[in-house]
C-alpha cells in the first residue's frame, strides 16, 4: 500500500495544478463535457493508487523519503496514465456516440451544439462511477 500522503500530494499536483510529467497533455481539453467527470476518475485513479503497493519489500530498509518519494511518482504516472489515456479515450467515444445518435435522430446542430455540456453531463457522470 501506498503512503496515503504521497497518494495525496500526487493527487494534489494533478488535480489542482493539472501538472503532466510523464505524458504530453492534449492540446484542449478530451470534450466538451463537464471537468467535474474527469475529476471523479482522477480520484478512483487515487484510490487505487493507494491499494497498490510501489515500493519493494527489499528496500524497506533505506530511508523513508525514498518510500515517499517512489510512492509519489508511481501514483502521479497513475493518474496520469488513468486521466489522460483511458478517460480521455472514453470521454471522447462517449461524446461521438451521443453526438452521432442525436444527430441520426434527427435534432438540429443548432439544438446540439446549445445542449452539447448539458446532454454530456449526465452521461459521463455515470461512466465516471462505473
Amino acid at each position: 500500500m501506498a503512503a496515503t500522503l504521497a497518494v495525496v500530494l500526487a493527487g494534489f499536483l494533478h488535480i489542482t495544478f493539472g501538472i503532466s510529467i510523464f505524458l504530453a497533455p492534449r492540446d484542449g481539453r478530451c470534450s466538451p463535457a463537464p471537468p467535474v467527470t474527469s475529476w471523479i476518475f482522477s480520484v478512483a485513479a487515487l484510490l487505487l493508487a493507494k491499494d497498490v503497493t510501489l515500493y519493494p519489500k527489499s528496500y524497506i530498509n533505506l530511508p523513508y523519503f525514498f518510500e515517499f518519494a517512489v510512492d509519489t511518482i508511481g501514483s502521479l504516472v497513475m493518474v496520469e496514465l488513468a486521466v489522460g489515456v483511458v478517460w480521455s479515450s472514453i470521454e471522447q467515444l462517449v461524446h461521438q456516440v451521443l453526438r452521432l445518435i442525436l444527430l441520426f435522430l434527427g435534432m438540429k446542430e443548432e439544438t446540439y451544439f446549445l445542449l452539447e455540456f448539458w446532454l454530456l453531463l449526465p452521461l459521463t457522470t455515470a461512466f465516471s462511477h462505473i
